[in-house]
Parts: structure tokens; C-alpha cells; sequence
């Protein structure tokens, strides 16, 4: 190469180094002016807990109903009156006794635990096949919502109200 090839080159890529330098800035002003830098902020692992102000609602007492629904062996269930007798809260969870009649006239009882949510979702199970899904309509009403699996598949409804 001669001294003028030299020169040229030199001069050429002197001008590419600053085209490509002003690109480079042009970008990274572009992304600071767009936010693209901020970055997300993680999700805590500790769930967020209930405002102190929020009531849990007392479910203790005895609550009595009739209860409806379908066993797969046995067909329609009527049960005139079925008795949860919650004995024990502490804050959400609570336990009890649930008191049926079956069909043949026998009388079942059942231990449970369960728990009530600030706005009264009620969540109960007393087996390992058996749970109840149900909410607080008043604080005096109950409607239960009752599913076990297994060969004897069933499905209760459970309207309640507590004694006084």
C-alpha cells in the first residue's frame, strides 16, 4: 500500500468509527428515552396478609338443616336434619362434629375441620374422600356444598342455620 492508499483508508474508517459511534449513542439515548432500562420489580414469596381491620367471622355453635342430594349405590337422599356442631375456632381454622341420619335410620357422626374466609367462603373436610365448599349467607345461614369420590360417589346440599 502506498502512503495515499493509507491516508484514504485511515480517513474512510476514521468516518465509519464515527458514523458508528453516533449510532450507538442515537440508540442508547433512544432506550434511556423509552424506560427500556427500568427494571421489573419481582413478585415477593410472602402473599400479602388480610388487613388487621377485617373481620373473620365466628362459625362456633351449633348449626342445624336439611340436607338433599344423590349417593351413586343408594340413590336420593333426604336428610331432614343434619347438625354441625363447630366446638373450636382459632382465627380462620375450626373443628366440630357433623350429625346425620341415613336412610336406614342410623345415626353417623363425623369429626371435621375446616376453615372460614374474611368474607365467608367456607371450606370443610371430615374424610379423605369427603369435602364441603360453602358460604356464610348471613351470619346466622350456611349453604353447604358437599363432594366425596370413591365407589359410593355423593353429592349433599346442606342449608343451615345456627341455633341460639
Amino acid at each position: 500500500m502506498t502512503s495515499d492508499t493509507n491516508f484514504y483508508f485511515i480517513r474512510c474508517y476514521d468516518k465509519i468509527m464515527k458514523i458508528a459511534l453516533t449510532i450507538l449513542v442515537v440508540i442508547i439515548l433512544a432506550v434511556l428515552a423509552c424506560g427500556c432500562t427500568t427494571q421489573v420489580q419481582q413478585a415477593s414469596p410472602v402473599p400479602p396478609t388480610a388487613p388487621a381491620n377485617t373481620a373473620i367471622p365466628d362459625v362456633t355453635g351449633v348449626w342445624k338443616g336439611p340436607s338433599v342430594g344423590y349417593i351413586v349405590n343408594e340413590g336420593w337422599i333426604n336428610y331432614p336434619t343434619t347438625t354441625f356442631n363447630i366446638t373450636t375456632q382459632k382465627g380462620q381454622v375450626f373443628i366440630g362434629k357433623k350429625e346425620y341420619e341415613s336412610l336406614d335410620g342410623k345415626i353417623f357422626y363425623e369429626n371435621f375441620t375446616g376453615l372460614v374466609t374474611t368474607n365467608g367462603e367456607f371450606y370443610q373436610i371430615d374424610s379423605i374422600k369427603g369435602f364441603s365448599i360453602g358460604k356464610l349467607t348471613t351470619p346466622d345461614t350456611l349453604e353447604l356444598n358437599y363432594l366425596e369420590e370413591g365407589n359410593n360417589t355423593k353429592t349433599v346440599i346442606s342449608h343451615l342455620t345456627r341455633q341460639h
